[in-house]
């Protein structure tokens, strides 16, 4: 078996990886209850909110625009983020990892911002909607997660520096 700590010689899987490992503890349990709770009621709110506040001529619309960001997560960001936890994870410091992870994480995020800000910026007839420049919106934003991410790994790596 290759879960945990591996039987064959060589590394397990989960180690080769890096995955997360196994919480255990039922403060953890109690956490992800109340996040999920908090989710679905968020989820409900939303739909809610949708039902009563969009006018019905507009729910096609706001459908397309949903189903298009699922095509967009699984066409585009999902075969991304798995080509660089392939390709460059494997080759970086196990330090750096978590803070990638959370920079590509925030990164496809604002891809999916960007598209709305773009659109709605391109044919906006109340400029007060979109008041800035869209593209240097989104050039700050990418310069605050590349700080974020050298923040990250730098506060990582003095964290284990006074461990050690």
């Amino acid at each position: 078996m290759l879960s945990g700590g591996g039987t064959r010689s060589g590394p397990s899987a989960r180690d080769r990886y890096d995955a997360v490992p196994d919480s255990g503890g039922r403060g953890v349990a109690v956490w992800r209850t109340a996040f999920a709770v908090v989710g679905v009621a968020m989820l409900a709110w939303g739909v809610y909110l949708g039902i009563t506040r969009v006018p019905s001529s507009q729910w096609l619309g706001v459908l397309v625009w949903l189903a298009g960001g699922i095509v967009v997560h699984d066409v585009i960001l999902a075969p991304i983020g798995i080509l660089v936890g392939l390709l460059v994870l494997p080759r970086v410091p196990a330090s750096w990892r978590p803070a990638l992870r959370g920079g590509m994480l925030a990164l496809g995020v604002l891809a999916i911002f960007a598209v709305a800000l773009f659109f709605g910026a391109a044919g906006r007839r109340n400029p007060s909607a979109v008041p800035q420049d869209p593209v240097a919106a989104v050039v700050v934003a990418l310069v605050v997660i590349a700080v974020g991410v050298v923040v990250a790994i730098g506060w990582r790596a003095v964290r284990s520096r006074l461990a050690a």
